[in-house]
């Protein structure tokens, strides 16, 4: 809901700001303009990537829609009431858990334990999968943020483009003022487009893979307990001061946001 949010009220301000100078929203609308920069931008991401990363990007903008979250609280106590059931009557136990459990990142977990999978091995084989899963998670950060670095720069060539137009029809002036105006709606769909959708679109989603990345980080360090045969009580207290240390860290990063914001307000006063 954000993502539409933030899209409507970045163009619609915009928008208004345009009414409010006497001027009609019509007159930023360029086909040929938004042919180039669409076109010329999709053809640079496509060069670079390929045209395979074109549905993972689209992919990625869904789940910013609906984002894939691991119930941290839940999995918390899970794994404690798993390992007292471990302790109690072996790991194969863990069996009866193992259908009932939805998430394939932890469903992998339960299988390693129930294998006997040593600590070390454990570890390594949790690290590749969740390196790979945040590789893929990035893919479509990658590509957004690929696009709104080359969206302004083909909004200039559209506006150079729609200039040479307009100086070979220099023998009609009454025509000039109206050409030059046409040539830069480019400049201005390439820099909208990667300043108000392109770029934020990839920042939310490296957002998001960063912030399931530490998900994982939590669910690797539950099972590296589990494998050591810790108490359900002492993986629920080593587990949460996690999550408590990650909550101090994301509000001492807020604070220094604030603190730039401050800083930049006071050298513009």
């Amino acid at each position: 809901m954000s993502l539409i949010i933030g899209i409507v009220m970045s163009v619609g301000f915009i928008l208004f700001a345009v009414i409010l100078d006497g001027d009609s929203p019509t007159e930023l609308i360029g086909v040929s303009a938004a042919m180039i920069v669409l076109g010329g931008t999709g053809g640079a991401v496509i060069t670079q990537f390929g045209i395979g990363r074109i549905g993972i990007a689209l992919k990625a903008v869904k789940t910013l829609l609906k984002p894939p979250k691991t119930d941290i609280p839940a999995f918390i106590a899970n794994i404690g009431d798993w390992s007292n059931l471990a302790r109690a009557q072996g790991s194969l136990a863990l069996e009866t858990v193992l259908e009932g459990t939805e998430d394939p990142f932890q469903k992998k977990g339960l299988q390693m334990i129930i294998d006997n999978t040593s600590q070390e091995d454990l570890h390594t084989i949790f690290g590749i999968l969740s390196d790979n899963e945040y590789r893929a998670d990035m893919k479509g950060a990658e590509f957004w943020e690929a696009a709104g670095g080359y969206s302004p720069t083909i909004g200039v060539l559209g506006a150079v483009l729609g200039l040479i137009h307009v100086m070979t029809r220099l023998d009609h002036p009454d025509e000039l003022g109206a050409g030059i105006a046409t040539a830069f709606i480019a400049t201005v769909y390439g820099v909208g487009f990667a300043n108000m959708i392109f770029l934020p679109l990839g920042a939310h989603i490296a957002s998001l893979a960063k912030a399931r990345k530490q998900e994982r980080h939590i669910v690797i360090q539950g099972f590296l307990l589990l494998s050591e045969g810790k108490s359900g009580t002492l993986i629920r207290q080593n587990l949460q001061s996690f999550v408590t240390d990650q909550k101090k860290k994301d509000k001492a990063a807020d604070k220094g946001v604030e603190a730039k914001l401050g800083e930049a307000e006071e050298q513009a006063a």
